[in-house]
This record gives structure tokens, sequence and C-alpha cells, in this order.
């Protein structure tokens, strides 16, 4: 006999309790580097990441060690550019280096099968980049040339020029590159930052899947060994920020139809005891398609396409940011209504109703980004590179599920009040 279903009711929700974190397992390799094996899944798959002190913070200026970190690839003493690639596609497997503020990391995931195979490979593009003169002007030229191109968009130079308003143009995190920076850039200081960071001091290594009983071994034999020199990298200090003394900023680009808007002001990073309750009022702000600001901004308004907002969190500080692009001529009321709802969640407690579709969505969102060692492995990093564990998203868990309406209403009041934010507009 067939049930009939109702289709009008929806599927019993099941409140999260808490996240199965995947165990971590620390070793250290001989000399020095701290490997973590998050060791779980399925399949014969494996992703390890290298971690070094090597990010914009250490090299001091723009360019140099993404540079580098993009040249890792492009050829080594034994191994020619197109060699290193042939030998990643034969084996299936995905080999790239990311530069970030703080470091540069090098990510390969393969068949677990193939690491006796490829991590020989990985060993000489970190230790033995050659940086031949032909691979640097080729690359060098490309990324001008991007340059140039990203430098015509509204939304580029407004997300360029907002770091600077926030932190100071002389801060590392609002330092921005510009064409000079080509033209300064030479092989030997690449060569030279290339020396000093990526060593085992301050590498860390991160894997996840399932590499099997011989990789410690397998890393002791390629990463481990005495033969590879510490080094003796700058850190750069980074130092508190120096916000613009002017809150509106008007960047004209001939010829836009569109403005791009960015509005936030400085924070903390995820340390301070307020980050996490934070992350609930802006997701109820801008943080997800059904926030106050696309419902508003977008649906009722029709002023733009999208809208977001995001707590952006560095290991030396943080900002709020809300972004948008608009029809040159809709720039104010766009400006307007976003101001109009952050005020409103000063004044106005946010209802029990929009709270528990926001505490609905950040829980499923939580699961979804545990979803698998390979994901569970990329968290991990980020709470280590900011001295956090798992506690971290422990406490999340919690304060998304208790967080209410009055709490909510005293952070607006804290954070959110206008004439701490900061405004840049590039276009019209």
């Amino acid at each position: 006999m067939s049930r009939t279903i109702d289709r009008k009711k929806g599927p019993a929700f099941q409140a999260l309790d808490g996240i199965n974190f995947i165990p971590v397992r620390e070793v250290a390799l001989p000399n020095g580097i701290e490997v973590s094996l998050l060791e779980a899944g399925s399949q014969d798959v494996s992703k390890i990441d290298w971690v070094f002190p090597a990010g914009a913070v250490q090299a001091g200026k723009p360019l140099l060690a993404s540079t580098v970190g993009n040249l890792l690839l492009e050829g080594t003493a034994t191994r020619s550019s197109a060699e290193i690639s042939d030998t990643i596609d034969f084996y299936g497997a995905y080999l790239n280096a990311q530069t970030f503020h703080h470091n540069t990391v090098v990510t390969l995931v393969c068949l677990t099968r193939e690491l006796p195979h490829l991590l020989p490979l990985v060993e000489d593009v970190v230790r033995n980049a050659a940086f031949d003169a032909r691979e640097v002007d080729i690359y060098l030229n490309k990324r001008r040339q991007e340059f140039l191109l990203e430098s015509e968009k509204v939304r580029t130079l407004a997300a360029r020029y907002f770091g600077s308003v926030i932190f100071g143009a002389d801060h590392p995190y609002g330092k921005q590159l510009d064409l000079s920076h080509f033209d300064t850039l030479g092989r030997e200081e690449l060569i030279a930052f290339h020396r000093a960071a990526y060593t085992p001091l301050g590498c860390r290594i991160v894997v996840a899947g399932q590499p099997g009983n011989d990789i410690v071994a397998l890393l002791t034999r390629h990463f481990g060994g005495s033969d590879w020199q510490a080094g003796n990298i700058n850190l750069n200090g980074v130092e508190e920020g120096l916000p613009s003394p002017e809150k509106f900023h008007l960047l004209e680009k001939d010829g836009a139809l569109q403005s791009a808007i960015r509005i936030g002001r400085p924070m903390f990073n995820n340390t301070h005891p307020d980050f996490i309750p934070l992350q609930v009022l802006n997701t109820i702000l801008g943080g997800y398609f059904g926030s106050r600001l696309m419902t508003t901004v977008r649906e009722e308004k029709g002023l733009t396409y999208g809208i977001g907002s995001s707590i952006v969190s560095y290991p030396k500080g943080g900002m709020w940011v809300i972004a948008s692009e608009v029809m040159g001529e809709m720039r104010e009321d766009a400006t307007a209504a976003i101001f109009e709802e952050m005020q409103r969640l000063i004044d106005e407690p946010v209802s029990e109703d929009e709270l528990e579709v926001v505490r609905n969505y950040m829980l499923g969102e939580l699961l979804r980004q545990f979803d698998g060692p390979f994901s569970s492995s990329d968290i991990y990093r980020t709470l280590w590179e900011y001295g956090l564990d798992y506690r971290f998203y422990d406490r999340m868990v919690e304060v998304v599920k208790t967080i209410g309406p009055p709490d909510l209403q005293a952070l607006a009041a804290r954070y959110l009040q206008p004439g701490d934010f900061y405004t840049v507009v590039a276009g019209k």
C-alpha cells in the first residue's frame, strides 16, 4: 500500500549537537618540521600541504612572495617546466602553490600509491627551484598584463584601495601593487627570498586522507634530512594599522557604467571573544542569500544584482567589509540603504523567526565545512595559524544555538555605528 506524502510539509529538522572532528596525530621529522596527520576517508587518496613562512609580510614588498610561489613549478636545476607538468599529468595529480599574507602553501593531491613517485618531485620543486631568467620574464610580463586588465575594473580598484584605507598605505595588509614593482623585481631577489623562506624553519606539513602506513617515513626521507638548512627568515612584524583620516573616498573611473562600493571598518581577528557572536550578526546583515542586505538592496529596491558582507580575519588584525556593484546613478541610494540596514540592527531587535533561520543556515554550513578529511585539514591548518584548536568550533556551535536578540542588538550598538565605517566608491 503506497503512502501519500504531504509535500507542503518540510522534513523534520534535527538540531546539531556538535561536530565530529577528525582526530589529529602530531609527529615531528628529525629536522624539527612538525607534521599533522588527519587520517580519514574511504578512498586511498591523499592531500598534503607544506606551509612555509613565505608570504607578502615576510617578503616586505608586493609581488615578491607571490612570484616566488608561482615560479616554483616552472623549473628546477634538473627538471624543466614541461617535465614537471608532464609528471603531474602522468600520475593524475594536482600540485599548486598559493601565497597569502603570512605564508605560501604548496599543495599536492594524488592517489596514495603514487606518493613515492611524486614526493621526490615536490622535494625538488620546493628546494631546488631554478627561477630561470626566461621563465621569470614570461611570468612577469603575463602578470603585468593581468594587472593592467584588472585595473580597468571598478571592483578591483575599490578592493585594492579599501585595504589601504582600512590599514594604511604602508601597512602589510594595505600596501598595494603598482607598475613600478614589475620594473624593480629582479631574479637575484627571487632566489634570495626562496633561499631564506623555503626551509624547515617555520615549515609545517598537514596530511589528510588515507596516506598509508609509510607516510612518515616518506616525509622523513624527502623533507626531514639535516642537509636541508634551517634558514633565517625575516618575519617582518606587523604593527597596528593606521586607517585613513577621511571616511569617504571616491575613485573616479572615466567611462565606467557602474560603481563598486566597499563599506567597512577595522576589526580584530578570530581570537577575540566577540568574533564568533559577530559572525551571527554579519550573517543576518549580509552573510547569506536571505540576508537583510540582499532582501532590501537587491530584492526590494532593485539597486544591485549582488551584495554581501563578511568579517575578514588576518593573523594580526581584521576588517568588516560590505561589497556591491551598482549603476553609477544609484550609488548614493545603495550606500544609504546599506547604512539604513546597519542602523536598523542597532534600533530594533532581530525577530526569533529570522534568527532561527540564520541559526539553521550557519549550523548547516559548519557541517558542510567539515565534510571530509580534505576540507577538515584546511580548517585545521587555519586554526593552527591563529593558535587555535577545534574548541573554536565547539564554541561556535554553542554561540549560534544560544545567542539571543538582545545579545545581537548590543553587538550592533557596539560595532555597527555608522561613524566607525569607511566608504570607498570606484567608478562614477
